[in-house]
C-alpha cells in the first residue's frame, strides 16, 4: 500500500483485441457456382432454372452477334476487293487508252500510279492483317 492508503497497480494495463473477418467471394460468367445457385433455389423455388435459362439466352444471343459480324465483315471485304479491282482496272486502261491516243506520258502516269497504288494498298493491308494475327496470338 502507498502512503496514502490506497492499493497500488502493479500490472500494466490490460488491452482488449478484437477481430474482424471479412471474407469476399466473387465469380465470372452469367452462372454462379454451384454454391451459390444452391442458395438461389432455396430462396426462390425454379430461380436457378431462370438464371440458367437467362445464361443460354445471353450466350445464344452474342453467338448471332457474331454471326451477323462475321458475315457482314467478309461481305464488306469482297465489296472492297471488288470495287479496288474496278477502280484499278479503269485507271489501267484509262493509262492504255491515253498511250494509244499519244499521250504516253500522260498515260504513262495514270496506269503506272494506278498500278502502284493497288500494289501498295494490298502490301499495306496484308501487313496490318499480319499485325492483328501476332497482337491477337500475344494475348
Amino acid at each position: 500500500m502507498s502512503k496514502s492508503g490506497k492499493k497500488r497497480n502493479n500490472h500494466p494495463a490490460r488491452t482488449q483485441q478484437n477481430q474482424i473477418q471479412v471474407a469476399a467471394a466473387s465469380y465470372s460468367g452469367p452462372i454462379p457456382p454451384p454454391s451459390e445457385l444452391a442458395k438461389y433455389e432455396e430462396l426462390l423455388p425454379g430461380s436457378a432454372e431462370r438464371i440458367i435459362a437467362m445464361a443460354e439466352k445471353q450466350s445464344n444471343h452474342r453467338q448471332d452477334l457474331e454471326k451477323i459480324t462475321i458475315k457482314s465483315g467478309s461481305r464488306d471485304s469482297l465489296l472492297g476487293l471488288i470495287f479496288g479491282l474496278i477502280i484499278g482496272l479503269a485507271g489501267i486502261g484509262s493509262g492504255t487508252y491515253c498511250i494509244i491516243k499519244g499521250a504516253t506520258a500522260a498515260g504513262t502516269v495514270i496506269g503506272g500510279g494506278s498500278l502502284v497504288s493497288l500494289v501498295s494498298v494490298f502490301i499495306y493491308g496484308s501487313r496490318q492483317r499480319r499485325k492483328e494475327r501476332e497482337a491477337k496470338y500475344k494475348n
